[in-house]
């Protein structure tokens, strides 16, 4: 008895030079003791069960932190750190440690000797909406500060045993969730000490149901280009705070039972995509209650549809060479900004249906190529909208043919070290008499046909669309056709100026992004020759939303 009593004092000093370095060591620590529910109090003639991290864990209990403090009569705890408590324990602080016999390191929890008074709950006479949460709170009162701990439940009585409908019930941390489908009008909220199991409080929940007054949708009345999106929000207002979800539809219609063009489409969180083929100028968007389906709100958007006025191709009345190419352009003009895509066709004749010399013909983006044995002296180039296959532009072409000076081979033969003997001609009435030339290595090349001057120039360019109105946070797409003669450079720098957000940029392929904070009410695109930067085209864009009260130092 002697041989365990030295064993356990030496126990308790090793656990106490441990603590005494805990501070700076602790990190090193391998045992350390837990509680259910992390308390630190029990009543006198009761239990607690701890546990502790570590190898071949010897328990001691004692009413000093030193270990060396005796303890009532019935006061122990097992070897599996099982603690009771003698009924007439009188210390009101016990220390339990817990020692490693294989790693000597040890840990150390005070435990306190309380009594509970009382148990109450938080928040009272607060009724709790089907469909949402609320959370309670409880305070356990009693000596020597007993663990504010407890165990929750709800039920449809206040005995206790009555159970809700499935899918109502409160979490430990004292966080109700009431089902949608909750029938009962009162629910019952019990919080029992987990120190003393025999103190406990009681609270009933009344329980409403939320009604939903109104769904609002915005944004409304705005405009859309076909083959942009839109983001659109809904508000739902009513008592006891409804959900706000909704189901979203689009329709040609404000009853909601119009189809629209496929590939327009909202989805679940309200974004609005319009089909580049949509043919309705309006949409209507629907939000209905999830809560209540027989409330919902509507908006409505304006869709541009783009429209082609004309095509005209550029350069116009040229003459090309049989057997050379030559580059045309094509622009497309109409409003809302409509594709400026087209599809290219050559003909013998203004209806566009003439064939013309194999080997003549024109490519996907304009490039005319004249056969060196085209008979057909004028030629057409068309320019057809993809978007609107109706409209299309032309330009009439003239082919000079290649000539041949009289007297000279098309294609001479090639040199030999002593060239022949050249023989003059006899004389004719006509034409005259051709002079051979001398002999030489190379016979002489023929002259030239007429071709078009050899040095490009630029006339003028465009921009598509020459005017644009638009909101802040969104991006416009330009174009830019260069004309001139000579197949000059059809590359364009472009530039925006008058914005003052940082943010407001347009990229080398002409897509202006205007910022989200832009307070400009204008700004201005301008597209210049590469070729000739004393020729460009500017374009005025309209900010329709900007806002007048921010200032260059008020964001980026």
């Amino acid at each position: 008895m002697n041989n365990n009593h030295q064993f356990i004092k030496f126990t308790v000093f090793l656990a106490l030079i441990i603590i005494t370095f805990s501070g700076c060591a602790s990190i090193l620590y391998s045992v350390n003791i837990r509680t259910d529910g992390n308390v630190s109090s029990v009543l006198a003639g009761g239990t607690l069960n701890l546990r502790s991290s570590g190898r071949n864990i010897v328990w001691h209990v004692s009413s000093t932190i030193d270990g060396t403090g005796s303890v009532s009569n019935g006061t122990f705890i097992s070897p599996n750190g099982f603690l009771t408590v003698a009924e007439n324990e009188i210390v009101s602080i016990l220390y339990v440690i817990a020692s490693s016999l294989t790693d000597d390191k040890s840990d150390i929890r005070q435990i306190r000797i309380v009594t509970v008074t009382g148990v109450s709950i938080t928040p009272q006479n607060e009724p709790a909406a089907a469909g949402r949460t609320l959370q309670f709170r409880a305070q356990v009162t009693g000596t020597n500060n007993p663990d504010n701990a407890v165990t929750w439940k709800v039920n449809s009585n206040p005995s206790g045993t009555g159970s809700p409908t499935h899918g109502t019930s409160i979490n430990s941390s004292g966080n109700l969730t009431v089902s949608s489908a909750e029938s009962l009008t009162t629910l019952y909220i019990t919080a029992t000490s987990m120190i003393d199991t025999t103190k406990s409080a009681v609270i009933p929940v009344n329980i409403v149901i939320p009604t939903v007054t109104q769904v609002t949708v915005n944004p409304s009345g705005q405009s859309i280009q076909a083959g942009r999106t839109m983001r659109f929000n809904a508000s739902v207002t009513g008592t006891y705070e409804p959900e706000n979800t909704v189901t979203w539809s689009v329709s040609s219609n404000a009853s909601g039972t119009g189809a629209v063009t496929p590939g327009t489409r909202i989805n679940s969180i309200g974004l609005l995509t319009v089909s580049h083929n949509e043919s309705l100028s309006v949409l209507y968007i629907t939000a209905v209650s999830a809560v209540d389906p027989t409330k919902s709100g509507i908006a409505f958007v304006n869709v541009l549809i783009p429209t082609v006025t004309h095509v005209s191709v550029s350069p116009s009345r040229q003459s090309v060479a049989a057997g050379s190419s030559y580059q045309f352009a094509a622009s497309v003009a109409g409003t809302n900004n409509p594709s400026t895509a087209v599809t290219w066709n050559v003909s013998s004749n203004a209806a566009g249906t003439g064939a013309v010399t194999a080997g003549t013909s024109i490519s996907r983006s304009g490039l005319l190529t004249v056969s060196a044995s085209e008979t057909v002296r004028t030629l057409f180039v068309f320019a057809t909208s993809v978007f609107d296959p109706s409209k299309s532009g032309s330009v009439a072409i003239n082919v000079t043919p290649v000539v041949t000076p009289p007297g000279v081979t098309p294609n001479p033969p090639a040199p030999t070290p002593s060239p022949p003997s050249v023989t003059p001609a006899p004389p004719t009435p006509t034409p005259p008499i051709v002079t051979p030339p001398p002999a030489a290595s190379t016979p002489p090349a023929p002259d030239p046909a007429p071709s078009v001057p050899a040095v490009p120039s630029v006339t003028s360019v465009t921009i598509n669309p020459s005017s644009f109105a638009t909101r802040t946070n969104t991006n416009v797409q330009f174009s830019a056709t260069v004309l001139g003669i000579n197949n000059p450079n059809t590359a364009v720098t472009w530039t925006v100026t008058g914005g003052g957000a940082p943010r407001t940029t347009i990229n080398a392929n002409g897509r202006l992004t205007v910022a989200p904070n832009e307070w400009a009410t204008t700004l201005t695109v301008t597209a210049t020759s590469a070729a000739d930067p004393t020729k460009s085209a500017s374009a005025v864009v309209t900010i329709t939303n900007n806002n007048a009260n921010q200032g260059p130092n008020q964001g980026q």
